[in-house]
């Protein structure tokens, strides 16, 4: 191996070890977002059933396809969440506008970024939502300025889920949604509503490293 040759492999080298020391910082530092806490009540084929208990979250609805959407919803729910809204304790939501603006100074307040993101079809349209940190509840959540954002209560449920890496394009979301469908069919568990879609990276995170869910609420199927 000539000079060239030893510059080229120790060059590639040392881009990759750069490249996976990068990689796993993003996998490190993206795992300490919080995430709801759910119990675990098994898992069968690949499929966990959980039991998460209420949520409170930020839901926003879209309209347009896949992509389009998934993109215009995270940049609505990431703009409330990083300070595009007003914070409770400085503003009196019964004062009129104008005794607000002579009494009060609005102030925003920047929110952790939690995970995963959950993206479901609804109708003819899309909806994105961010759960909320626990430290929040309902009442005390900051109020969006972008009256496309609604505070919500989500209430308990028990979901199957499964797990898939890789892109969640449309057509992998499809894909993976059929086959957590046939799953439960083979386990005698009832779908109930439409799936969602759980990303828990942001697209910084190599595809290769991703994690992404389809979750549905399920119940036992009736047994003739």
């Amino acid at each position: 191996m000539n000079r060239q040759q030893q510059a080229w492999v120790f060059g590639t080298g040392a881009a990759l070890a750069g490249v996976l020391a990068w990689a796993g910082k993003r996998v490190f530092s993206e795992r300490a977002a919080e995430q709801p806490v759910y119990e675990s009540l098994g898992e069968q084929d690949g499929v966990e059933l959980r039991q998460y208990p209420a949520l409170a979250v930020a839901a926003t609805r879209v309209e347009g396809t896949f992509a389009p959407s998934v993109e215009e919803g995270f940049h609505r729910l990431a703009g409330y969440i990083f300070g595009s809204n007003l914070k409770k304790e400085s503003f009196d939501p019964a004062a009129p506008e104008v005794l607000q603006h002579r009494y009060w100074t609005p102030e925003a307040q920047r929110l952790e970024m939690t995970a995963p993101v959950f993206f479901q079809r609804q109708d003819e349209a899309w909806r994105m939502t961010f759960v909320m940190p626990s430290e929040f509840t309902l009442e005390s959540l900051p109020v969006p300025i972008d009256s496309r954002i609604r505070l919500e209560a989500v209430a308990p449920k028990r979901m199957a889920a499964l797990r898939f890496s890789g892109r969640a394009t449309e057509e992998a979301v499809k894909a993976w949604t059929a086959e957590l469908l046939e799953r439960l069919h083979r386990q005698r568990l009832h779908p109930v509503g439409e799936p969602l879609l759980a990303q828990y990276n942001s697209p910084l995170m190599p595809p290769f490293l991703r994690k992404n869910e389809i979750l549905i609420e399920v119940r036992l199927a009736a047994v003739h």
